[in-house]
């Protein structure tokens, strides 16, 4: 159940509760068990075998006991049939019993009743299913989870309880309910500031489902959540406090579905200020700052004229969704609340900085992904927000990354090589990078976001600086030629273009200049 977006990601487990794994990742998956089918079907074929010989030598005596073991056969399916759940091979017993069990639990530790547990996780395994969903919500079992999590100091308890709400989540009528019965929403996010990481990625996890499956014309989530006390505080503490990988990747998941949520696909313009009076908070901006440090640290000694020290492995295509996610609120929140990032212009741009050290190797850059490109268009966007900062690596490396898209719209690598690039990602592409894993259309799109980000870069600084960082990072003039011309084409009508073509181009093609000696490092630091 790791999906970022999705919380439904395992499939039917078992008809029966003792049959089924246990969820998420520590309980291996499995094969939907159907038991009274394949019953049923060697019933028949038992049937048929043990009566051939007897229809061959009798056949009209034979025909009772047939009829019989039909009747008797029809007789089970209707009783098995009469327990399932909906058109699911799952129990309505095993529900009943194990939600009255629940019920009973008291204060008593799942590790005490191992079993128990099983039954559970079990359980949470079925709510992938619609059926058994609408079927829980009968039984009214919001209110009883709420209330156990609520009395309970058993985290895994408590972890099984809200993987199951998170579940029912991908079901509208748990929205219905959710919106009709708000003050069940608001007692749940009352858990945030609980301190079990298990526990806590499961409510984001039921956060972002609730926020990105909502119809948007129905459910005004941002009235309910105002009602949170201190909402934007305690995911602020999350980012800036935790140390757990998954919790951190969700929380930037779940931040990014509140914004996109409440300024975008609910876009009430009444409302807006009271959002950013709410989010825009200095103490969120350095929780994400320092989250983005705990998952792609610093590991090296920073150096004149190095790439920052940054450990550059190879990233999984969900470090990169996790990097556009983190990109995306920063972007929004610099374009709609600029003045917020006055006093963190180099802590965001530090973050830049990580994400272009790691694209400019090609491993990263292809294929290139759905998520390639919104990082690009992010980037760009902070740049045209954040001007007069200039940090002398990441132009270097948006250069190069530039010349390797353009590299390969000239000679475009053959699909094959892309999947092979993907696979080596170290993980499967999900269902959003599948849908754009690549292609020339995608590395051309790139390639003009990453010319446009390094045109709003260099728009407002010096052409000595832009002198000295090109002679640093030895690029090449027909880069820039190639550049400018296509900047030239796509940008025109922009104020600046031309200025910032010249001085580019000017830059470029002075060489022995007494001003290219300036140490960058002292460059960046008057920028600052």
């Amino acid at each position: 159940m790791d999906n970022s977006s999705d919380i439904t990601d395992k499939p039917a487990e078992a008809m029966e509760h003792k049959e089924s794994p246990n969820a998420e990742e520590n309980h291996p998956e499995g094969e939907q068990a159907k038991q009274p089918e394949s019953s049923s079907e060697n019933a028949a074929t038992t049937s048929e075998q043990t009566n051939t010989p007897q229809v061959e030598s009798e056949q009209p005596a034979s025909k009772v006991p047939e009829e019989e073991d039909e009747a008797k056969l029809q007789e089970k399916l209707q009783t098995l049939k009469g327990d399932r759940i909906g058109e699911t091979m799952y129990s309505e017993r095993f529900v009943l019993s194990t939600i009255l069990k629940l019920s009973k639990q008291g204060n008593r530790l799942l590790e005490e009743d191992e079993e128990f547990e099983q039954d559970l996780c079990n359980l949470w395994d079925m709510t992938i299913e619609p059926d058994v969903v609408r079927f829980l919500l009968e039984q009214e079992v919001i209110e009883l989870f709420l209330a156990l999590a609520a009395d309970s100091e058993d985290f895994r308890l408590i972890e099984i309880l809200f993987g199951i709400i998170g579940n029912m989540c991908c079901v509208e009528e748990m929205h219905e309910l959710f919106y009709r019965q708000s003050a069940l929403l608001v007692t749940f996010c009352d858990f945030l500031s609980i301190s079990d990481a298990p526990v806590l990625v499961q409510l984001m996890r039921t956060l972002t489902t609730l926020f990105d499956r909502s119809d948007d014309e129905r459910f005004h989530w941002f009235g309910v959540m105002k009602k949170v006390d201190n909402l934007t505080e305690k995911l602020a503490l999350i980012l800036a406090t935790s140390t757990n990988r998954a919790l951190l990747e969700h929380t930037a998941e779940t931040v990014n579905a509140m914004i996109n949520r409440f300024t975008e696909a609910e876009v009430d313009y009444a409302q807006l200020n009271e959002f950013y009076r709410l989010f825009a908070k200095s103490c969120l901006l350095e929780g994400l700052f320092e989250a983005f440090k705990q998952l792609y640290p610093l590991t090296g000694r920073e150096t004149e004229g190095t790439s920052g020290g940054f450990d550059e492995e190879t990233l999984t295509l969900k470090d990169i969704k996790t990097m556009r996610r983190f990109l995306e609120i920063h972007e929004h929140f610099i374009v709609n609340a600029n003045e917020l990032y006055e006093a963190y212009v180099s802590e965001v741009d530090q973050c830049v900085h990580r994400v272009l050290c790691s694209f400019v190797k090609e491993s990263v850059l292809f294929p290139v992904t759905k998520n390639h490109i919104c990082i690009f268009v992010s980037i760009s966007n902070i740049y045209s927000g954040i001007m007069y900062h200039f940090r002398a690596e990441s132009f270097i490396y948006m250069v190069k990354i530039y010349d390797q898209l353009a590299e390969a719209l000239k000679n475009p690598s053959p699909q094959e090589e892309q999947s092979s690039a993907a696979e080596n990602n170290g993980t499967a592409m999900d269902e959003e990078d599948a849908a754009d894993d690549g292609g020339e259309f995608d590395v051309e799109t790139a390639c003009a976001e990453v010319r446009e980000a390094i045109f709003f870069l260099v728009g407002p600084i010096d052409e000595q600086i832009i002198r000295a960082a090109i002679q640093m990072g030895q690029l090449k003039e027909s880069t820039f030629e190639q550049m400018c011309r296509e900047l030239r084409e796509t940008m025109d009508g922009e104020p600046l273009l031309y200025q910032t073509c010249a001085k580019l181009m000017n830059a470029v093609r002075s060489t022995g200049a007494e001003e290219s000696d300036i140490p960058m490092q002292q460059s960046n630091n008057e920028e600052q």
